[in-house]
């Protein structure tokens, strides 16, 4: 049987201006009365320190002395504006400094993992003893995350989630909804909806023989996403297409701006 610690991880959503259907962003607090850290930091505002502080004492939890920053997206990175006052060191990909260092400025058993995929320095955080992962935006708890330029990349963010499936993993913390309770059968689910998506793309690149990426996003998604969803969905299936194209299996027309169909 495997033993326990006493190290608790707690999920905080909290409210941030992230994409729909979410409307908040997971922070997660990780340790004991002793030591803790955080993982991400959510939005820049002063009820984001007041859950925060709020929920550390609820469990007892010491100060995080170490803010860990999966990625620097304003919804996981500005919040650490409002927490100067605890005099944390931050952590994150030497990749993401600059963006990091932009998002915040004028501001132990735990595994670091370079993750890449929805960006080019995203970490996600492991924790052997309570086979715990805390994920970041490579996993959400509805649906899958968006990929897109200009740091995102499909064939990393598959890559990634290999990865990440070949760990022992009792939950997973996502970097919107709820824990994951079937870790491994959700990392399932994204892989073979990505895998889908890219030979619905190369069977409508053979119907229709040349094709711009917004076309094929609205043949698509047609009327099953908000609105609003619509930009970061065409970014996900540029992202799709850019794998393609590094892998021969489709073209680019520069002069139509649009996909073309090996075969045409």
């Amino acid at each position: 049987m495997k033993r326990k610690s006493n190290i608790k991880v707690i999920r905080i959503p909290i409210p941030t201006p992230t994409l729909l259907p979410h409307t908040t962003t997971n922070s997660y607090l990780i340790g004991n009365e002793e030591e803790s850290i955080l993982v991400d930091a959510g939005y820049d505002t002063e009820d984001t320190r007041k859950l925060l502080e709020w929920e550390i004492n609820k469990h007892g939890l010491a100060r995080p002395k170490r803010i860990v920053l999966t990625h620097a997206h304003q919804d996981h990175a500005p919040g650490v504006r409002m927490l100067i006052h605890w005099m944390p060191t931050i952590l994150c990909h030497e990749k993401e400094e600059e963006q990091v260092l932009s998002a915040i400025s004028p501001w132990e058993e735990i595994i670091v993992m370079h993750t890449p995929g929805h960006t080019l320095g995203h970490v996600s955080l492991y924790i052997p003893s309570e086979q715990i992962l805390i994920a970041g935006d490579n996993i959400v708890a509805e649906g899958t995350t968006w990929i897109g330029a200009p740091d995102g990349d499909m064939k990393d963010y598959l890559q990634t989630l290999q990865r990440l499936r070949n760990l022992k993993i009792e939950k997973i913390g996502p970097g919107h909804g709820k824990w994951v309770h079937q870790p491994h059968e959700h990392i399932d689910f994204v892989i073979q909806r990505r895998l889908h998506r890219e030979q619905q793309l190369l069977t409508l690149l053979e119907k229709h023989q040349q094709i711009t990426s917004k076309e094929l996003t609205e043949i698509i998604y047609q009327d099953r996403i908000h609105p609003s969803v619509f930009p970061v969905a065409q970014k996900t299936i540029e992202a799709h297409l850019d794998k393609l194209l590094k892998e021969d299996l489709i073209q680019y027309d520069e002069s139509k701006s649009s996909y073309v169909s090996p075969h045409f």
